[in-house]
């Protein structure tokens, strides 16, 4: 009797399936985040190949966003109606597939085609891991499991650039996606070896409509609604910079070629580190206290990017990913610890919030490029005032 209570305790740190749980979904974030921003850097190289322009180019980025923002809601309702882990492997081994078609697509519109379905599934491991790690990790350890795993977000997010970059420059983007899709397929069957089963997920039989409203009432809590905008936001200053960075840099006064445009995103490691570092200051000075720091920490980088100096922009670059991913997983923790209820669809209108503004600092600012060039990209980091007027506003409900 006492071994089963045991085993319906929350997962801490001092047992083993706090560390499968925790592994199994940095090895998912690595390969889901790394197969979404593999084709951020080889922009460039599809605009010359396809002859399209960069605003053209950057549909490879949002189209898979915006199916991913549907995917979200889709997948989230389902994880929370039918089961998360299940979601989750489907997500995996889908999004391994895609990848290894997508070097046969004979045009460029159909390689926005399969893009989209990718972003589909793409959606389903940030879609359930919040909802999971919420309701099988103990409260009290839950900013630790949450940074790990949005550190392992930036690991992936800079690994697919790095490598992509850097193995398209030596080869070509054909042998890129297969190198991404045998990792892909590594990660889903690794994720199905250690991931444990759901002990505190119970199907519900309520009708979908009455699931729905209870998902939907997140929408009707002002403290939600300030974090959803802080996704928003946050993501369209942070992906408009990534997205127009490698034509700024092949441009004067840089020059760079792609290799070298690819190591820039390095900076991504100060992503990783800093979540978990924030993580523990957090849990002195508060979540709210480390969110406004790392936004300030993001316009500062953004700042001085703007010097024609190769190492400002590198130093900026580097305080932006800091910024951005300590702000990013405290908004992310805040949003877990809130929900009483329907927490991977809490976290789901997080996301949908989040990429939306993956979506249009993509696409979207692209008429700021072609205008205005760097300075007009740069120009959305006065939208984060915005966080300095509304966030206030959020309270623990």
């Amino acid at each position: 009797m006492e071994a089963v209570q045991k085993n319906r305790q929350p997962y801490t740190p001092g047992q083993s399936e706090f560390w499968r749980v925790t592994i199994a979904l940095m090895l998912a974030s690595l390969s889901i985040f790394s197969t979404l921003y593999v084709f951020q850097p080889l922009l460039p190289v599809f605009t010359d190949q396809f002859q399209v322009s960069a605003t053209e180019s950057s549909l490879l980025m949002s189209a898979c966003v915006i199916a991913m923002v549907v995917g979200l809601f889709i997948l989230g309702f389902s994880a929370d109606r039918y089961g998360r882990a299940a979601v989750m492997k489907v997500s995996l081994f889908i999004t391994a597939g895609t990848l290894i078609l997508l070097p046969f697509t004979p045009t460029f519109g159909w390689m926005v085609v399969v893009r989209l379905i990718q972003g589909f599934f793409l959606a389903g491991i940030p879609a359930a891991a919040m909802g999971y790690l919420g309701a099988e990790v103990a409260h009290k350890h839950l900013g630790l499991a949450m940074t790990l795993y949005i550190s392992s977000n930036a690991l992936g997010g800079m690994g697919g650039r790095v490598v992509g970059g850097y193995v398209t420059d030596l080869f070509d983007w054909q042998s890129t996606l297969y190198i991404f899709a045998a990792f892909g397929l590594l990660s889903a069957f690794l994720f199905l070896v250690l991931f444990p089963k759901e002990r505190f997920f119970e199907k519900t039989d309520q009708a979908i409509s009455d699931d729905l409203k209870g998902m939907l009432v997140h929408l009707k809590s002002r403290s939600m609604l300030v974090l959803f905008m802080m996704g928003v936001l946050l993501q369209i200053v942070f992906t408009a910079i990534w997205t127009y960075i490698p034509f700024h840099l092949q441009g004067d006064p840089f020059s760079w070629s792609l290799k070298w445009i690819a190591f820039t995103y390095f900076a991504y490691v100060f992503g990783v580190l800093a979540p978990p570092l924030a993580g523990r200051v957090s849990d002195v000075i508060g979540l709210k206290k480390v969110m406004f720091t790392g936004v300030t920490i993001l316009i500062v980088g953004a700042a001085l990017t703007a010097l024609p100096s190769g190492t400002s922009v590198l130093v900026g670059l580097s305080l932006i990913c800091m910024g951005f991913f300590v702000a990013h997983s405290m908004a992310a923790a805040l949003v877990s610890k809130s929900a009483t209820h329907h927490k991977s669809g809490a976290s789901g209108f997080y996301l949908i919030s989040y990429y939306l503004g993956v979506a249009i600092g993509s696409t979207a600012i692209g008429t700021l490029w072609e205008s205005y060039q760097w300075t007009g990209v740069l120009s959305v980091t006065f939208l984060l005032i915005l966080l300095y007027i509304f966030l206030p506003l959020y309270k623990d409900e």
